[in-house]
């Protein structure tokens, strides 16, 4: 039965979300035990696992950040297009479409199997309404979708897109339009449904062709200009092909980043998530999360995909072992695995440009594209920001843009000792460390006869054969300086 909604009513599926707790509950997502996995054969068990892996989201602190985030600005659009119910009606019954500021153009980043699919994923399953959107208001049926989140396949075009944005009814009986006239359908139906942000995900598949930045570019500015707020989903590869566009194009498009960054191995998100990922099978892992927690992270990076990947591997392992539950034992023997390979040369990559920035060039999908930003200094002392828990750097008064070009070619060691350098530089001189310099002792200046000894002696080594080319004690004492 279709629902009737009110004006008192009207965008309750945001205002709903008004604490992080509710953001945390829409969008967590339990975890389903798999019954009988042992009694299924070994490739259908750990088919069963990944799956049941997949659809698990433990939202964590960041996640409720960048969710908050992405709320702010959906309200934010909703509010300025159709505050009240009659503004939205009366937009309809215009048939005309709203007056719209400047596209708002948003990236989510971050390394392969971070999870930014599953926080999309969450994003419209906690806007997501009752009764599959459909309601009666001031008798007009209404179907509404605040967020809709479309995927990108290897063969998509811009037309394709927006024909899975189409309206289906529209579709089948117009046939099909061309690209100016499908955005201007699919803008009024997005219009129609309520809708305030779009998500266009999984689209690592445009970075296998050359010319991926070309359509990728061109693909979002197309659905950027439909209305709605934009945010889509891009790994580094693709992001660092975005960052060789016309630098127009990398306004819109690059302006305004998110990076995800995966957990530490400290985090409680971390433990928790491997609570939850052990739950699915408890009889099958005897694993403890917490104890565990910190040898995951350094098998797997923090990153998702590879904790589902090494875990499945190790279920291999302990079944050709003849064991029926796997212990950490196996998991060291997963990661050791040829089929755990290619995830071992991404993380120990990872742990190499942790110390130093060598790789960079080598392995452009492991680095985040984007530099943190240095906050120029209000007193004598500036601070550098960090997002992944390091203790801040000290800066002086005097540091320009051109000093952070030249510091970030520097190795981890050597920026560790000039923190070091700039910290002694900074305190006060009764506590700086006094030390005595010592003169060395002058010597006599070289007599014509010690060169004509030397010269004799190199001519004498470079006449013999090099592995017979040894200087005694005594020769040595001839070319001394008195």
């Amino acid at each position: 039965m279709t629902e009737k909604i009110s004006q008192h009513d009207w965008l309750y599926w945001f205002k709903r979300l008004n604490t992080d707790d509710a953001i945390r509950l829409a969008t967590y997502t339990p975890v389903i035990p798999i019954i009988g996995l042992q009694s299924l054969g070994v490739e259908e068990a750990c088919r069963k696992l990944n799956r049941s892996w997949e659809e698990i989201f433990f939202p964590g602190t960041q996640h409720i950040q960048i969710l908050r985030k992405f709320l702010d600005q959906a309200i934010y659009f909703s509010s300025s297009v159709y505050p009240t119910i009659k503004d939205y009606i009366r937009l309809r019954n215009q048939y005309s479409q709203p007056q719209l500021n400047t596209p708002h153009i948003q990236c989510l980043t971050g390394l392969a199997g971070v999870s930014k699919s599953s926080l999309m994923k969450a994003f419209v399953r906690m806007c997501q309404l009752d009764n599959h959107g459909s309601f009666i208001a001031e008798g007009h049926k209404l179907t509404l979708q605040p967020v809709r989140r479309i995927s990108i396949d290897a063969h998509a075009s811009a037309q394709a897109v927006l024909t899975q944005l189409s309206n289906p009814m529209a579709v089948s009986s117009r046939g099909r339009l061309n690209l100016t006239d499908s955005m201007a359908h699919v803008s009024d139906w997005l219009s129609a449904t309520a809708t305030s942000t779009l998500v266009v995900d999984e689209m690592q598949f445009f970075t296998q062709s050359s010319t991926a930045s070309t359509k990728t570019s061109q693909l979002l500015m197309t659905t950027g200009n439909l209305g709605p707020s934009l945010i889509f989903v891009a790994n580094y590869s693709l992001v660092n092909k975005l960052m060789k566009r016309p630098q127009e194009e990398k306004d819109r498009l690059l302006a305004s980043p998110i990076v995800l960054y995966p957990p530490q191995e400290e985090d409680v998100w971390w433990v928790a998530v491997i609570e939850e990922y052990l739950a699915v099978s408890p009889e099958s892992f005897r694993l403890d999360a917490l104890s565990h927690a910190q040898e995951l992270h350094r098998l797997t990076a923090g990153l998702f995909r590879a904790l589902r990947n090494l875990l499945v591997q190790a279920y291999r392992e302990a079944s050709l072992l003849g064991k029926s539950y796997v212990t950490i034992d196996e998991v060291r023997l997963a990661y050791r695995s040829t089929a755990y390979s290619i995830q071992r040369k991404d993380i120990e990559d990872l742990v190499s440009l942790s110390i130093s920035n060598l790789m960079e060039k080598t392995r452009p999908d492991l680095t985040c594209p984007f530099s943190e930003l240095i906050k120029l200094p209000a007193s004598k002392v500036g601070t550098k920001i960090v997002s992944n828990g390091i203790q801040p750097q000290s800066y002086p008064s005097s540091f320009s843009p051109a000093c952070a070009l030249v510091e970030s070619t520097l190795s981890k060691g050597a920026k560790a000792t000039l923190q070091t350098l700039r910290e002694a530089s900074q305190l006060p001189k009764e506590e700086r460390i006094n030390a005595k310099v010592s003169r060395l002792p002058k010597r006599s200046p070289p007599s014509a006869q010690s060169l004509l000894e030397g010269a004799q002696l190199l001519r004498k080594v470079e006449s013999k054969p090099k592995s017979s080319s040894k200087i005694s004690e005594k020769s040595l004492e001839k070319v001394r300086v008195k």
